[in-house]
């Protein structure tokens, strides 16, 4: 009669470590699926795909190693086969939340390859789930994105809309000054200069506070660039020579170069065409120090405009 107990004993260690091991797994799945977000977000694209791979081997239905590959499939020009994959894992989604992570990344694969109106309607439905559960975050960021496609669209007033709203929802200063420049840009595109050097300088004085210095250095730019589209040369050209001020002081010679490159620019605006001849050339002689081919070819197309 006692041995009847002994197969019992010997069942339930192997259960235990059966459990064990799944929990494991599920750990290594889990710490993998960080890991490969993170490559992602450093462009380390080739070396996501190879890891959710990996993570898909170990489970075919993993939600996170689908949009993960999804991702790095579209980042590296097979954009097609990556919305098929966030496409599964959207229907894999089980909470509110992950419809939402997974309907943005598919519009933002969508907007990718312009299929704009797609985009825009993935964007709609990640937005009004957002609403539904009052997730502030992802209902500012659909916003912005819905905001960013319909400007690409030429629907220039619709896409104002939508950052207004996004910018009732920001929560710091590095949203806010992210926002104010979005709203600067585009009241900018719609000649709306007073308003967009308003919210262009918001935007500085939110970068002064809480941004990098790249950050600081090109909103500083970009609000030059809106005081030439104003035609206000003047304030354009002091706030370019602070830009110059800036990136020597800080060792920025990139922007520097690009400081030099907005003078020509301005004025060239203000019909100051040897002035501006005398700022491309100094430029183009920093950025080739530099070493930026982009830098370089856009002050090249900008000397024979």
């Amino acid at each position: 009669m006692p041995f009847q107990f002994k197969p019992l004993a010997i069942a339930l260690p192997v259960l235990l470590l059966s459990q064990l091991m799944s929990l494991n797994a599920l750990a290594d799945i889990a710490d993998d699926t960080y890991a490969c977000n993170k490559l992602l977000s450093k462009g380390s694209f080739s070396q996501a795909l190879t890891l959710s791979e990996q993570i898909l081997k170990q489970d075919s239905k993993n939600r996170e190693g689908l949009l993960c590959k999804g991702r790095a499939l579209g980042s590296l020009g097979k954009v097609e086969e990556g919305i098929a994959l966030v496409k599964i894992a959207e229907k894999l989604s089980t909470q509110p939340f992950d419809h939402i992570v997974a309907l943005t990344l598919l519009g933002n694969l969508q907007k990718s390859t312009k299929d704009y109106q797609q985009a825009i309607a993935t964007y709609e439905q990640s937005l009004s789930i957002a609403i539904s559960i009052n997730n502030i975050q992802f209902q500012r960021i659909n916003h912005n994105l819905l905001g960013e496609t319909l400007i690409e669209t030429k629907q220039i007033q619709a896409g104002l809309e939508h950052y207004l709203a996004g910018n009732k929802l920001v929560a710091n200063d590095n949203e806010r000054a992210d926002n104010y420049q979005r709203l600067a840009t585009t009241y900018s595109l719609l000649k709306q200069h007073d308003l967009a050097i308003e919210n262009q300088v918001r935007a500085l004085l939110m970068q002064k506070g809480s941004g990098t210095l790249d950050d600081q250095a090109n909103t500083s730019l970009e609000l030059a660039r809106i005081y030439t589209a104003a035609g206000e040369f003047v304030n354009a050209e002091r706030t370019l020579v602070k830009v110059v001020q800036f990136s020597q002081e800080n060792g920025g010679a990139y922007y520097e170069a690009k400081a030099r490159l907005y003078q020509g620019l301005n004025k060239t605006a203000s019909g100051d065409n040897a002035a501006a001849k005398a700022f491309y050339a100094d430029a183009s002689k920093m950025a080739k120090e530099v070493g930026d081919a982009e830098l370089i070819s856009t002050i090249e197309a900008a000397k024979v405009q």
